[in-house]
């Protein structure tokens, strides 16, 4: 399993996160992003287009990706970028 916990710094919108879904599918690993909000942990699966399209990711908001599997590198490395980067 592969861990990073890191800063969002933009605003992510609902289509922004389903597309960052979209592209979670294309690895085999188990993708799942926390973060605390008000002293409770929340997980989402990032391949749950449902999970990404309530998630309130926010300029701000401190996240913890794990990924777990085959090509788990890989997939933290590329969601990494994805998310770091901000929506486009």
């Amino acid at each position: 399993m592969r861990t990073h916990e890191f800063m969002i710094h933009a605003d992510f919108h609902r289509d922004e996160l389903l597309s960052v879904s979209s592209q979670a599918s294309r690895f085999s690993s188990d993708i799942l992003l926390s973060y605390t909000e008000s002293e409770h942990e929340h997980r989402v699966d990032v391949k749950s287009l449902l999970g990404m399209a309530l998630l309130p990711l926010r300029n701000g908001s401190v996240v913890r990706l794990q990924t777990r599997g085959m090509d788990e590198l890989e997939a933290l490395e590329y969601m990494l970028h994805v998310l770091e980067k901000g929506p486009a």
